[in-house]
């Protein structure tokens, strides 16, 4: 059934199977560890097959879970996820790249996970079942995640290094990284998953572009505005862009410069000896010009 769900709503479904039993040659310790970070849902007690859609548990009715997802994929995301990395295949080590864009008006607190699975693994289950798909092989760094929390309009970032281990057959592995919400919903014990994105281990052999547009065109995030501390600047970017920064008093006095390289995602943070104030910046991009008001008020 969770085949025909992922071919059914291809290219918007990404789906990780846990395998939970030690006996399973297709077990996973660390999809373990994730499946018991819910509480558990089946009347004080966990159960097989079970389903979470985004997070939020929805039973063991194989006839229902279509239902669910199909419903779950017309509600909007607050969230984009872009996917960037590389890998060797002489070594089977590489890395992947994650940047989290929160689009909503609100600060967002989620946990990023990043597991690598794999399709076509043959085992016969005790459901007579001998092919298996979307299958926890392990969480990077583990299934604990990365937690950010991402101002209104933010951008942050994970970046995790990975193996491909000998028995695994890299021509069917896949990375796939969603970020969910650190908060429970008392209603049925669940943690929301904001958004997904899933690439193929191959297609980061050479190094990959991000795949959505926003970050091909710079843009900046100032954090936080109004600042008591040392503003930090958000710059996102295509790959090894130069960038400029410049920081000027309300009468068009330069106080600062900074300079550097972005790699599709950087933070500049400003010095600590500018004073509280109104001041004006503009940030090149290589020949793309992005200018904004920041206030101090320490």
């Amino acid at each position: 059934m969770l085949d025909q769900i992922c071919n059914d709503y291809a290219g918007y479904v990404v789906a990780v199977e846990w395998h939970i039993s030690s006996s399973y040659p297709l077990y996973s310790p660390e999809g373990r560890a994730k499946w018991y970070m819910y509480p558990p849902p089946y009347n004080g007690a966990y159960a097989t097959p079970w389903l979470w859609v985004d997070g939020r548990q929805r039973g063991y009715n194989y006839n229902l879970w279509a239902g669910y997802v199909a419903a779950r994929i017309t509600e909007p995301t607050p969230v984009q996820i872009t996917l960037s990395g590389n890998y060797d295949p002489a070594s089977r080590n590489g890395t992947i790249r994650a940047l989290i864009q929160n689009d909503s008006t609100d600060t967002l607190i989620m946990r990023i996970s990043v597991v690598i699975t794999e399709d076509s693994c043959y085992y016969v289950g005790p459901n007579g079942d001998p092919w298996h798909n979307h299958v926890c092989r392990d969480y990077i760094p583990n299934q604990t995640g990365t937690v950010l929390t991402i101002s209104p309009g933010g951008i942050d970032s994970v970046e995790q290094p990975f193996t491909i281990a000998t028995n695994w057959n890299e021509q069917r592995c896949k990375i796939v990284v969603y970020a969910q919400s650190t908060t429970m919903v008392p209603a049925d014990s669940s943690y929301p998953v904001y958004q997904g994105a899933q690439v193929a281990v191959l297609d980061l052999v050479s190094v990959q572009e991000p795949r959505t547009g926003f970050v091909h065109q710079p843009a900046v995030q100032v954090m936080p505005n109004p600042a008591t501390a040392n503003p930090v600047f958000a710059i996102s970017a295509g790959p090894n862009q130069h960038y400029r920064l410049n920081i000027y008093t309300v009468d068009g006095r330069g106080v600062c410069q900074l300079n550097g390289i972005v790699n599709h995602y950087t933070r500049v943070t400003l010095p600590a000896w500018l004073g509280p104030g109104v001041y004006f910046y503009q940030l090149k991009v290589d020949e793309r010009l992005l200018t904004g008001k920041l206030s101090i008020t320490r």
